[in-house]
């Protein structure tokens, strides 16, 4: 017993000089950002066709906005539920992570910081946000 008492006593804390929290937030900033892209890409189909739907309503005398969009949905069915709910949903939730594991990696930055890394992500929630209540609406 007296011997494990003296290698308690002799021990000391042990000290790690080569940190792997760098690398860590350097793969997961280039992981957000290859998501960013991809996300971006994805947000852009539903642009596209939003952007249409406005030329239409503006050169078509008597065509509305909501009238063209709702003329959208009943000949394409499901698929615009996918453009304009689904993908939408999968992309806030993806930049979401991405937001999430960047922060807690980074040992809570200051917001400006902070900010400038996530601010791509931030845009493509709010334009999926935007999508979603255009659409619902």
């Amino acid at each position: 017993m007296k011997n494990f008492k003296d290698k308690l006593t002799d021990m000391s804390k042990p000290e790690i000089n080569d940190l792997r929290h760098e690398e860590l937030l350097a793969k997961v900033i280039t992981s957000a950002r290859s998501k960013t892209t991809i996300s971006f890409w994805w947000i852009i189909i539903p642009m596209y066709v939003i952007a249409a739907i406005v030329m239409k309503s503006f050169f078509v005398i008597h065509s509305t906005f909501r009238s063209n969009l709702r003329e959208l949905t009943d000949k394409n069915g499901y698929f615009n539920y996918l453009i304009f709910i689904i993908m939408p949903i999968i992309l806030i939730v993806t930049n979401l992570l991405s937001i999430k594991n960047i922060y807690f990696l980074s040992g809570s930055p200051k917001s400006i910081k902070f900010l400038s890394v996530a601010v791509i992500q931030i845009v493509i929630i709010i334009i999926s946000l935007f999508l979603i209540l255009l659409f619902i609406l």
